[in-house]
């Protein structure tokens, strides 16, 4: 499939501002444990759009919920997961708000070999679950980061803020460091969420009081997180309404979101979320229920306010003509696990995981005259910890190792070493048994390090 707009890509990654690794999120009930995110890792950049795509229930919503905080019960973000945001002037304002709850990392890095600790006792982590081949590759902050800290008694409960360069009580001077998403609470939690990484929703009603003006509420939102009220906060607002391409903002502040198109309360919804200027942007759906014309004018409305902004976007849909139109890197989710990793235009030029093709498959005009390919069956709940395909049910290319096996994402193209596909099927240079023996010993390698 061609891309449908070209957009001028990032010339070369920065570094990551957001980091995720081995993310698990399992919701607790009385029946069975259903694990919505399992073992998902990724990265945001700087300037860059990550799409997550899949169907319903593939547990994309929860994965951008586990990043902003908002998991309640019986959900549960599980130890072993790391949601790394690295931002250095955060870190920064963060050590110098909350001293109590940063740690110099990097002083015990000096006291510990990394290498050593998962052999302590309590420790389930691996190599793996880091993004490692070996052992040797782990440092103490990755334990630190996915929650092992405590167990090893290199830090409290609380402490979420960890300083790999320099000096925490000297927070001007901090050159290296990270800020533990996932360890997060109380006001360094409400600092974060809103302040550093904003939400859209698919349904701007949800997101808006409808008792309360337009105006109040993302006047409200200046003054939570950037300190401004009154006649500041009021031109603010209507800058920020201006900039988001609302007409006659001045007299828009003053209206109720009942007032609002579908489109414009959506626009407005992106105003809230600029109005604490945050590093990155996570829209789930946002463009779901609008008519195409309006759809088109968000997205390229998202794409100016990154330019501008140098925003990371995380989009999540379940629109694959979408994501081939604004994303630079893809993410293709399927039952709790990342299936596919790769640029968009590779993945939509060359997709290898079948759950991927059948996905391009089911878009309408891509095969003029002929009927409408579709996925048989449903995403399964992944209630157990995954031992095998979970799309083997529904693959068309499924064979008996499929069923035993659990695949790990493994290079599939040889012009791109960041396009990945979890399936049994690759390497594509070795025969069917060799591929299954490949995944079997690269999933046991961290296990017995």
């Amino acid at each position: 499939m061609a891309m449908e707009r070209q957009r001028e890509r990032p010339a070369g990654r920065t570094d990551d501002i957001v980091t995720v690794r081995n993310l698990q999120t399992a919701f607790f009930t009385d029946k069975e444990t259903i694990r919505a995110v399992d073992g998902v890792s990724f990265d945001l950049t700087p300037g860059e759009t990550v799409g997550i795509v899949g169907e319903s229930g593939s547990g994309k919503s929860v994965t951008a919920r586990s990043i902003m905080g908002l998991i309640e019960s019986p959900g549960q973000v599980l130890r072993g997961s790391s949601i790394r945001f690295n931002h250095l002037e955060t870190v920064r304002e963060f050590a110098e708000r909350f001293p109590k709850r940063a740690v110099d990392v990097g002083s015990l890095a000096d006291q510990y070999d990394a290498a050593d600790l998962f052999d302590r006792s309590g420790i389930d982590a691996t190599p793996t679950d880091f993004g490692y081949e070996s052992a040797e590759e782990a440092t103490v902050a990755d334990f630190v980061a996915a929650g092992y800290g405590d167990e090893l008694d290199l830090v409290d409960e609380n402490d979420c803020i960890f300083v790999t360069e320099g000096d925490p009580e000297s927070p001007e001077h901090i050159e290296g460091g990270f800020i533990e998403i996932s360890r997060l609470s109380g006001e360094a939690q409400r600092a974060m969420r809103g302040g550093k990484i904003a939400m859209v929703f698919q349904d701007p009603l949800t997101s808006l009081n409808p008792v309360y003006t337009v105006g109040n509420q993302i006047k409200e939102a200046l003054d939570l997180h950037q300190d401004m009220d009154g006649q500041e906060a009021t031109r603010e607002a209507i800058r920020l309404l201006e900039a988001v391409g609302i007409p006659d903002a001045r007299r828009r502040i003053r209206e109720y979101p009942h007032q609002f198109s579908g489109g414009m309360r959506q626009r407005a919804v992106i105003a809230m979320a600029l109005a604490c200027d945050p590093e990155v942007l996570i829209c789930d759906e946002p463009t779901t229920a609008l008519d195409v014309t309006i759809q088109a004018q968000i997205l390229d409305l998202l794409a100016e306010l990154q330019e501008e902004r140098d925003l990371a976007i995380m989009f999540i849909t379940h629109d694959m003509g979408v994501i081939a139109e604004i994303t630079d890197r893809v993410n293709v989710m399927y039952a709790g696990e990342i299936v596919e990793t790769a640029d968009a235009e590779s993945l939509f030029e060359n997709p290898k995981h079948p759950y991927t093709q059948g996905l391009l498959r089911s878009i309408p005009g891509n095969q003029s005259g002929e009927r409408l390919e579709t996925i048989e069956g449903n995403v399964p709940t992944p209630n157990e910890p995954a031992t095998d395909c979970r799309f083997a049910p529904r693959c068309p290319k499924a064979f008996e190792d499929c069923e035993q096996v659990h695949p790990v994402p493994v290079e599939v193209d040889e012009d791109s070493a960041d396009h990945t596909a979890a399936c049994l099927l690759y390497p594509e240079d070795m025969s069917t048994e060799q591929a299954v023996e490949y995944h079997i010993s690269k999933e046991s390698r961290g296990e017995d390090r």
